[in-house]
């Protein structure tokens, strides 16, 4: 972690870290991260490149323009009023590094303080990255237009089960688009044939029952399948054959997602991230190969 921070403000990068936890949690918490064991209560508290904001009262901190902003002292946790925005206004030209010069670390605050002494003025210069879903993620997206990165423990061993299950996984694909052809022959029979005839009602029974057959062989391997993830739960991205709503959250506001914040490291601060294609239902339906498009017209 501590690498990827230092790569990441060699490389021109601003850093702050904003948390609900106050300062006397934060600084044990950082001072066994910064040193990778633990440290005496006597040691220098120190605070060199990264603006702190602690005791932050997320997602209150996104959406109340008049909190408060407090001045921590790092020797004896003790606090101060600061002016806030007025304060770094009235120190006149490069008045956000004069404020900093006092102290990078703070208590409470909205974002107002941190866009100031960040000195940027709009949300999309910020990726945000945490580890809450509502108060970390969707609120700063959709508050602030935050770029976001969701932090998800889990994805590790999801995209491993993922990976293991496959085979069953297009197993259950190619089930699903059996019963698919089977609806659409019967319903060309509907359309064609006269549904009194002895024959046709056979054909038609059959398929039925072809498709009764397939269902509940379905319903085993879906149950398998997302057994495989947890016996409970599932996996955290489906719900059934659809997506979650765990995962709606996941890719409508957070702008990337990972297993842990040091996957950061692995990339340049010049590297540009972009969206994959979007398709709506009928654009995938005529995206697969197995797909032919007819536009005579029905009637």
């Amino acid at each position: 972690m501590i690498p990827m921070l230092r790569r990441c403000k060699d490389q021109g990068t601003k850093l702050f870290l904003l948390t609900n936890s106050f300062w006397e949690y934060t600084s044990t918490a950082m001072n066994y991260l910064y040193h990778e064991q633990r440290v005496d209560d006597e040691l220098q508290k120190r605070n060199e490149w990264v603006e702190l904001i602690a005791g932050s009262c997320k997602p209150a901190f996104m959406l109340d323009p008049y909190l408060q902003l407090f001045r921590v002292n790092m020797q004896d946790g003790s606090l101060k009023n600061t002016d806030g925005v007025y304060e770094i206004d009235a120190l006149g030209p490069d008045g956000a590094k004069k404020f900093l010069e006092q102290g990078k670390v703070f208590q409470g605050g909205n974002w107002q303080h941190l866009h100031k002494m960040l000195g940027i003025r709009s949300g999309d210069e910020i990726m945000y990255v945490g580890d809450h879903l509502y108060a970390d993620v969707l609120r700063s997206k959709r508050t602030l237009g935050w770029r976001s990165m969701f932090i998800m423990p889990e994805l590790e061993d999801e995209l491993r089960v993922f990976a293991e299950t496959l085979p069953l996984r297009n197993q259950i694909a190619g089930l699903r688009q059996l019963r698919e052809e089977l609806v659409i022959a019967a319903e060309g029979i509907r359309r064609t044939e006269d549904e009194t005839d002895p024959k046709t009602q056979r054909i038609l029974e059959e398929i039925e029952e072809d498709d009764s057959t397939i269902k509940r062989t379905l319903s085993t391997l879906a149950e398998q399948w997302h057994s495989a993830f947890h016996p409970v739960w599932g996996a955290m991205f489906n719900a059934g054959y659809q997506d979650s709503r765990f995962a709606f959250y996941v890719e409508n506001y957070a702008c990337l997602y990972t297993s842990r914040a040091s996957n950061i490291g692995l990339s340049s601060t010049k590297r540009s991230y972009r969206t994959t294609m979007e398709m709506v239902p009928h654009d995938r339906l005529l995206a697969n190969p197995s797909t032919r498009f007819d536009d005579t017209d029905p009637w």
